[in-house]
């Protein structure tokens, strides 16, 4: 009786007609005539799918593969008709507890699993998806495994390469953002030194009118009372008495502005509460009724927050009366932890901000903005909250003495020793003589 033969396509490409052309008889699957039909309908479906495809039939799991699949072989031992656990004996370690799932009616998927493969005579890397799932005959009974697989190599070495460049960058990013910072600070460092000296020169410049023109014009009018008492001539005593009434005018204007310059010596100490009473009250010459709200808890500040906050609120009260258009003004004192907050409020006319950090513009804002870089500087923070018709408030957040390191206590040391390139000479010039006063570019209050 002739054997049945097997009813292969007479398609397939390369593989189709090297499966047809080899002697199956050496395998344990034998003569393609004795294959089971569920072999024979599989082996035809996968030669003319155009995707990486193999067979691993009977126990031995001999491999039957289409020509999608045969690249990934690369200079393997011809792979057909052997076993698949031998082909790809380097990745066995993997692929054996995967296989035998597979066996068992466990089919698995696997994604960018990695490799050492040796396809090209040295070992590689290389990455694969690929599954294994069981073939089942007619009675439903596991007779194999299909193995579909796509290596993935090139996707992946693409795919680290561009993380070692993004890595790469982000590295020259982050130094080029801590340098770009250090800039920042060093920028504002150098703010806060221009700032220091400014106010140096300013009490420089009242210790000068006060212990030299204030007492001169004091002195004068002495004189002239001691001369007005020795002249009998009632002419030259009302002469003398105009000049009195000018002098003691300019002695006036002499004083109001050494306390434009500087506040008054024991406010400059660490009660800031009094020190912005002062301040509050000297706004009324501006037409700005000042309400100060203080909680009456201690607020202990170090010499540079108390100054900077002295500068800050003074400037907050500046801008309210040259852009709120209203005369009156609330300051709130309250403690908080280890945090003073003061806030100042209006309700003028307001302005949109959209929660943005104040920045200068051509219009202006660059008052703000110095608040917003002092307070930075000291470890603090500025909150403005504004809408237009709304009014404004600006809360101002500074640590108390002994809570926090600043920017200026980092680098205190390195600006008082001059170590830094901006350092500046805070060496003043004798202050009793004339001679060497120097007034500054710009005494704005």
């Amino acid at each position: 009786m002739p054997e049945k033969q097997p009813n292969l396509l007479n398609r397939g490409g390369k593989m189709g007609r090297m499966i047809r052309e080899k002697d199956w008889s050496a395998t344990s699957l034998g003569p393609m005539a004795h294959w089971p039909d569920t072999l024979v309908s599989t082996v035809n479906l996968i030669i003319e799918i155009d995707f990486p495809i193999a067979i691993c039939w009977g126990k031995d799991l001999i491999t039957i593969y289409n020509d999608a699949y045969r690249p990934l072989l690369g200079n393997k031992p011809e792979a057909l008709g052997r076993p698949f656990r031998e082909v790809w004996s380097e990745a066995i370690d993997v692929t054996g507890p995967q296989i035998s799932r597979a066996l068992n009616g466990q089919p698995g998927f696997f994604k960018n699993a990695e490799f050492t493969l040796a396809r090209y005579g040295e070992p590689e890397q290389a990455w694969f998806d690929y599954s294994f799932s069981p073939i089942r005959d007619a009675d439903g009974k596991i007779k194999g495994m299909i193995n579909m697989v796509v290596e993935v190599t090139g996707k992946i070495q693409a795919r680290k390469e561009l993380e070692k460049m993004n890595e790469t960058l982000e590295k020259r990013v982050e130094k080029r953002t801590k340098t770009l910072e250090d800039y920042k600070n060093q920028l504002r460092i150098l703010t806060y030194q221009l700032n220091k000296a400014k106010e140096q020169e300013r009490h420089r410049i009242a210790r000068l009118l006060h212990d030299h023109v204030g007492q001169m014009l004091d002195l004068s009018v002495i004189k002239l009372d001691q001369l007005n008492k020795e002249v009998s001539k009632d002419k030259i005593s009302d002469e003398i008495e105009e000049l009195k009434e000018i002098i003691l005018v300019a002695n006036k204007y002499t004083r109001e502005f050494v306390n434009e310059l500087k506040p008054p010596p024991i406010f400059e100490k660490e009660n800031i509460v009094e020190l912005l009473r002062w301040v509050a009250r000297r706004m009324k010459k501006y037409g700005l009724e000042i309400t100060l709200e203080d909680d009456g808890k201690p607020k202990p500040l170090s010499e540079e927050v108390h100054k900077i906050l002295y500068q800050s609120i003074r400037e907050l009260f500046f801008n309210v009366i040259k852009h709120a258009e209203v005369n009156e003004a609330t300051l709130t004192l309250r403690r908080q932890t280890n945090k003073i907050q003061i806030t100042v409020e209006d309700t003028g006319v307001g302005f949109g901000i959209n929660g943005e950090k104040p920045s200068p513009t051509k219009e202006g804002g660059f008052g703000l903005f110095n608040v917003q870089e002092r307070i930075d500087l000291l470890g603090g923070s500025l909150e403005i909250e504004s809408q237009p018709g709304e009014g404004t408030k600006a809360i101002l957040y500074a640590p108390l003495k002994g809570s926090s390191k600043s920017i200026l206590s980092t680098d205190e040391e390195s600006l008082q020793k001059g170590s830094t390139p901006w350092a500046i000479d805070y060496e003043q010039p004798n202050i009793y003589d004339p001679n060497q006063l120097t007034l500054p570019l710009d005494l704005d209050l």
